[in-house]
């Protein structure tokens, strides 16, 4: 029994998203004690509406962060997406080519990111901190600070619409990211690639492993699908907005990282991200819920943060020693 035991705990401490999946369940057992409308259908929808913005981004961060690399300008290029977009839509450019120029607006500043951080060699903190200062004052110098109004029908349906007349477009656009994403990163070489790059660089440039190459493409990749979100946005509130993505890269960045992605590389799962970028959704509708002051409502969302990584950090030790 007592062998039984340990193997069931073994098997538990190995799992990384236990430490994002016990805070998840409390603080919606919390939650729904204290207001029952938590679980109501229209209040669910909107947690995983809000949820699905923080994973289209939030997957591709994950191989970043698998890569042992980092991205501070995320916030930034959302806007940035999102303006370029509706600027375009403005000026009446066909809607297709809209989310183009969005998406390849995110892809430039992308590429620029990957050449400084990967070629250059400049350390990412710095480097996509100061991006983010750079695009985030473009894009307030190009809209004076307004919003940019301009969205068709047809774009807005894009973020409002509902399937079924309940399920938000953004959920299964979501949903069908992160299932592509953690195909590419568990069943191949491709995926398998970036645990090595992060795990360790050199021994993965031996092996014949294009290390500067990955690493430039999950830079790109995270300022593409950042765009993409700004684009979403745009489309739910039928404008862009230079604040669009404020604060988003921090958000985004600590859910991945509770959801059981290394910060320092070579471990993470598309899974956890999934249940990080929840329990932050669950956690700020929780509290609203709650009717908790706005002047609490940070603090309690640190501390919550803090258990969710203490948990992550008993669960590790507790797996070493089994």
């Amino acid at each position: 029994m007592k062998k039984e035991n340990s193997n069931i705990v073994q098997y538990l401490a190995s799992k990384n998203e236990i430490g994002t999946l016990l805070p998840l369940v409390l603080m919606c057992i919390v939650t729904t004690i204290i207001n029952p409308g938590f679980i109501a259908v229209d209040n669910v929808i909107d947690i995983f509406r809000t949820t699905s913005f923080y994973l289209i981004v939030g997957a591709p961060l994950t191989f970043l962060l698998i890569c042992a690399d980092m991205d501070l300008s995320i916030g930034a290029v959302t806007a940035l997406g999102g303006v370029c977009c509706m600027f375009a839509m403005k000026a009446g450019v066909p809607m297709i080519f809209c989310i183009l120029i969005g998406l390849l607006a995110g892809a430039a500043v992308g590429l620029f990111k990957a050449w400084i951080i990967v070629d250059c060699e400049l350390p990412a903190l710095i480097v996509t901190l100061g991006i983010e200062y750079v695009v985030n004052g473009i894009v307030s110098i190009t809209t004076k600070g307004m919003s940019v109004n301009g969205a068709t029908d047809l774009f807005k349906s894009l973020g409002q619409a509902r399937l079924f007349g309940k399920i938000y477009i953004t959920i299964i656009v979501s949903l069908v990211i992160a299932a592509i994403f953690q195909l590419i990163l568990t069943e191949t070489k491709y995926g398998r690639s970036l645990f090595a790059v992060g795990g360790n660089p050199e021994t993965a440039r031996l092996s014949g492993i294009p290390v500067k190459r990955r690493r430039r493409e999950v830079h790109i990749l995270v300022s593409v699908f950042a765009a993409l979100v700004g684009i979403l946005m745009a489309s739910r509130f039928a404008s862009a907005q230079s604040t669009a993505g404020s604060g988003t890269e921090l958000t985004v960045m600590a859910a991945v990282i509770i959801g059981g992605t290394s910060l320092f590389g070579g471990s993470g799962s598309i899974l956890g991200s999934i249940l990080g970028c929840l329990l932050l959704a669950v956690i700020s509708n929780g509290l609203v819920l709650m009717r908790i002051d706005s002047f609490w409502q940070n603090l309690i969302f640190g501390i919550i943060l803090l258990i969710s990584v203490a948990i992550d950090k008993y669960r590790q030790m507790l797996f070493n020693k089994v």
